[in-house]
């Protein structure tokens, strides 16, 4: 009596472990490395959204964001970046930098959300971006 049991409820697990994990979200983070700038974008991007990522804006967040660099940062040319709440798959990490220096007409151009910011002139290669997300990715290094 108690062995069906037991395999009813093994089966039941089974079944529901793909859908708990379906919701399992991760940590990537790391580190740009820069000789000059004011503010850096980093974007997550999936392989569907990177086929045609020209001229578009960026990824809403949590796959966006935008560091505005602190003068440590700066003095450094290094700033570190996290993204949080990001599901499994397979995502390209692209970085820009905006280097107008100095910047004192547009500062407050950075307070529009994402979708106001777009990537132009910029082309790459998608296997040379892409890594698998399916736990926390620390240690990522940018370099321009």
């Amino acid at each position: 009596m108690v062995l069906p049991r037991v395999i009813a409820f093994l089966c039941i697990l089974l079944v529901l472990s793909p859908l708990a994990n379906g919701d399992e979200t991760y940590t990537v983070s790391g580190e740009v490395i820069f000789p000059e700038a004011e503010v850096i974008f980093i974007s997550l991007y999936t392989f569907e959204r990177f086929q045609d990522h020209r001229n578009k804006p960026l990824p809403p967040p949590p796959f966006s964001q935008i560091i505005e660099l602190s003068p440590e940062q700066k003095e450094a040319r290094r700033a570190s970046f996290v993204f949080t709440q990001i599901p499994k798959g397979i995502y390209g990490i692209l970085a820009f930098r905006d280097k107008n220096v100095p910047r004192i007409a547009d500062r407050d151009v950075f307070k529009e959300p994402l979708s106001y910011y777009t990537v132009t002139g910029f082309s790459a290669n998608w296997d040379n971006i892409k890594f698998r997300v399916d736990r926390d990715i620390t240690g990522i290094k940018i370099t321009f």
